[in-house]
């Protein structure tokens, strides 16, 4: 009897049939998407990245120049920080290098200039109080004290007296510079470097001290004398002498060297010679205190002409300080 083709128990059922591809997929041990994604991670190359603390560090490193130790120190710390990630530490090396570097110039040149500062107002105040001490002997005496101090000259010029061995008009404001102690130990009818008065001319009075070197008792701190300058080697002027005002009129000038305090060594004043170096040789100015105990830094390269009528008391020139 012939099968019928649709019969359940074909023996075509009994052959074996070729797998497909969707067969094998199927049959195939399959792996979760969480490990596949995880294993995806770890084979895909590290993608390289900028480091932007690095940059940023290098940029406030420059900044720290112009804007201070604070911009340098922010720098730094993004520097060490950028050190960590694995790219930019070229960058972060360099921005903490420039951080330091900046901050430690900023540092140093604001130090510099409050050091120079008080300096300044070291120096002022000294010239003040040496215009105050002078006011008070003129109070006291009713003139300013003799370019030199002897007690044995009788107030009158001598063209031909040697001064160079005589005391300096410092000794005799001693006592109004609170240095009376001082004074008594002087014997001014001796010369300056008798075995009495020697010893004393190394004895430090602060108000003369240079502020550079104030442990050094010499002194910058000189005076014009004679020929119209505001003190005598004779009688000590007064201050109805100065018709041309005190305000115009030099009492004290910062000399270009030093010397020994209680020794008269000043400018003499010569209307027709050149004029002294004045002020340190480092410094493009110099000190003068006026007759009316103002204080002045005055340029080197001023006029010479308003100079000399600066250093005169009574020559009846206007003085123009800005020339």
């Amino acid at each position: 009897m012939p099968r019928d083709r649709y019969d359940d128990n074909d023996d075509e059922d009994d052959r074996p049939r070729r797998r497909s591809r969707e067969d094998d997929d199927n049959d195939r041990p399959r792996r979760s998407r969480r490990r596949r994604d995880v294993d995806d991670d770890f084979d895909r190359p590290a993608e390289s990245s900028g480091n932007g603390m690095a940059v940023a560090s290098l940029v406030l490193g420059c900044l720290s120049l112009c804007f201070g130790p604070i911009t340098g120190l922010i720098g730094g710390i993004l520097g060490i920080v950028a050190l960590r990630k694995p790219s930019g530490k070229g960058l972060a090396i360099a921005g903490m290098l420039l951080s330091g570097l900046f901050s430690v110039v900023w540092i140093g040149t604001v130090v510099f200039f409050f050091l120079e500062g008080q300096k300044f107002r070291k120096e002022s105040i000294n010239y003040k109080q040496l215009g105050i001490a002078t006011h008070s002997y003129h109070d006291a005496n009713g003139t300013f004290p003799s370019a030199q101090y002897d007690t044995k000259f009788g107030g009158e010029w001598k063209p031909n007296q040697d001064y160079t061995s005589k005391l300096s008009w410092r000794v005799a404001i001693l006592p109004y510079v609170e240095q009376e102690n001082v004074f008594r130990q002087f014997k001014p009818d001796e010369p300056w470097d008798s075995a009495t008065n020697r010893p004393l001319a190394d004895r430090l009075i602060p108000p003369y001290a240079d502020v550079e070197t104030p442990t050094d008792p010499a002194t910058r701190i000189r005076v014009f004398y004679d020929n119209g300058a505001m003190f005598n080697s004779g009688r000590g002027s007064r201050f109805s002498d100065i018709t041309d005002g005190t305000s115009n009129t030099i009492m004290y000038v910062e000399g270009g060297d030093k010397v020994t305090w209680s020794r008269f060594q000043e400018y003499k004043y010569d209307p027709k010679a050149p004029l002294p170096q004045l002020g340190k040789p480092n410094k493009p100015t110099f000190w003068v205190l006026m007759g009316d105990g103002s204080t002045r830094s005055l340029r080197k390269d001023m006029s010479e002409t308003t100079l000399r009528n600066l250093i005169t008391r009574a020559d009846g020139n206007v003085v123009d300080f800005g020339r």
